[in-house]
Parts: C-alpha cells; sequence; structure tokens
C-alpha cells in the first residue's frame, strides 16, 4: 500500500525544529506595520505569511522545494493568517546569493535566521527604511551591526516563553566581551558565527537607511 503523503501542516510540525517564531512576526507586524517580506533561507518556516499577506521564500534544500509544492499549503496558511487580505505566497528554488527575479527595493521586512549572511547579499530587495529581522547564529546580526546601509532598532527578547521588543538601550548591545578584539565584517564571515557580546538578544531589529 503506498504510503499517504503528510499535509503542509503535518510537514511543517514534524520536520521544522528550529522554534516557534510565530510571536516574532506578531510583534514585528503590530510595532511596524508589515506588509510584505521575504525570506532567504527559509526552509519550511512558513510562520511569516500568517501574518504578512504578501511573502517570498527562498532555499535551495529539495525538501523546502516539495513542501511548498503541497496543493494545501495555501490551505495551511489561510486557516491560520490574521488578516483578511488573500495571502500571496511566492516560493523560489534558488540560492539566495544568485538572481531569483524579484524586484530590488520592494519589500517592508528582510528575514535573517540561521542562514548565513542574508543582510548582505539580499539588502537590496528590502525599501527604504524597511526593517532587517536578523539574528547571530552566523554572525548576520554583526555583520548588519557593522554596515552603515542599517541602523539598530530594536532588540527582540525571551521572557517567561513570551517573545517581547524592546528600543531601549541599545548602546548596551554588540559590546565584545574581549575588549581586544577587533570585529570587522570579514573577521565575522571568516569565523561564520556570532562572538560573544556583553549583552545578547534572541533577535534585532535594523532599519534600511540608505
Amino acid at each position: 500500500m503506498p504510503k499517504k503523503d503528510l499535509s503542509a501542516e503535518q510537514k511543517y510540525r514534524k520536520y521544522f525544529h528550529n522554534g516557534d517564531r510565530r510571536e516574532i512576526f506578531r510583534l514585528l507586524v503590530e510595532k511596524y506595520g508589515v506588509e510584505s517580506a521575504i525570506y532567504p533561507g527559509s526552509y519550511i518556516d512558513i510562520a511569516p505569511s500568517f501574518y504578512i499577506p504578501i511573502t517570498v521564500y527562498i532555499d535551495s534544500f529539495k525538501k523546502t522545494n516539495k513542501f511548498f509544492e503541497a496543493n494545501d499549503i495555501m490551505d495551511f496558511v489561510s486557516s491560520n493568517r490574521e488578516y483578511t487580505k488573500t495571502p500571496i505566497i511566492r516560493y523560489h528554488y534558488s540560492d539566495y546569493n544568485m538572481d531569483f527575479g524579484e524586484k530590488v527595493e520592494n519589500f517592508d521586512l528582510l528575514i535573517s535566521l540561521y542562514a548565513g549572511f542574508v543582510s548582505e547579499s539580499c539588502k537590496k530587495y528590502l525599501k527604504k527604511d524597511g526593517i532587517l529581522l536578523a539574528n547571530n547564529s552566523h554572525g548576520d546580526a554583526g555583520i548588519a551591526y557593522l554596515d552603515d546601509d542599517f541602523e539598530l532598532m530594536a532588540a527582540i527578547y525571551k521572557s517567561n516563553g513570551q517573545y517581547r521588543l524592546t528600543e531601549k538601550n541599545l548602546d548596551k548591545y554588540f559590546i565584545p566581551k574581549k575588549q581586544e578584539l577587533k570585529i570587522t565584517k570579514d573577521y565575522l564571515k571568516k569565523i561564520n558565527r556570532g562572538v560573544g557580546y556583553t549583552k545578547t538578544s534572541s533577535a534585532y531589529v535594523f532599519k534600511k537607511i540608505k
């Protein structure tokens, strides 16, 4: 008897193990009014589409390709969305460093979570005054902090099981524990991870100022 294929929701719950980020996306929509997002290296994290009407996903992993080809993916999103508009989802089976056909300066939000140096490769797709969400798994938040095109706006942290956003005391972040360490973009790319800072957060929000 042929094995029954899993639904999009079942695949999401079975294979996506990198933390439930839905509350982060809800926070960004409530605070900044995000209407469109681009998510390089997304894997099958479809959660942005529960809160953001237009979302573009890019990944080169074959399982991701199969997930976004599922016939019921729009049903999964529609049954979980928190907006009235019809969801628009585009997926590109591609390396995000390559040209995948999206317009530049076209999105309110660029998402960089556990996917390398997204902020440099894909910032061209972000509108001026658009926002970048980045964590420091591969050092990309540190890269964005050093990038003159971005300005740190907020930190997102987890407290009592809930994600919260703060715009206070931002000057306390990205201070190396080792004061003698010279932090540069090249250094962060070489080590391919975040360095130890005196104050850290789960993720950071930057504004594209140029």
